[in-house]
């Protein structure tokens, strides 16, 4: 994989995931692109405005899972379940939550992963 096909990839981010009660794992990831969006939905009772994200992370490996916790930059550290339910989107600017991980192949080989929500 050449390094330079991933030049947007120049963003870091932090990456939050719990395995169970009390099992919280923070990763700070160096180069990521992470990139919010607004969704207009329309249905026949009108249109409602959602917020969206895409996340790319080049590299062999899977870095995130449904239901992991991204925030855009340096996070702090997450050590208890008290301290994970307040990291929220809500609360904490700049956070989203994984929805669905999207593995991409070339050549037989993991090149990056998208996630998205």
């Amino acid at each position: 994989m050449r390094r330079n096909r991933y030049r947007l990839c120049n963003q870091t981010v932090t990456v939050y995931h719990r395995e169970g009660a009390g099992s919280i794992t923070r990763t700070v990831l160096h180069r990521a692109f992470l990139d919010f969006q607004k969704n207009l939905n329309v249905a026949r009772t009108g249109a409602k405005e959602s917020n969206g994200f895409l996340l790319v992370v080049p590299g062999p490996t899977v870095p995130v899972a449904v239901g992991d916790k991204v925030m855009l930059g340096e996070g702090p550290e997450c050590a208890d379940d008290a301290a994970w339910r307040e990291l929220v989107p809500s609360k904490v600017p700049n956070l989203v939550v994984v929805g669905h991980v999207d593995p991409k192949w070339y050549r037989g080989e993991l090149v990056h992963t998208e996630a998205g929500g």
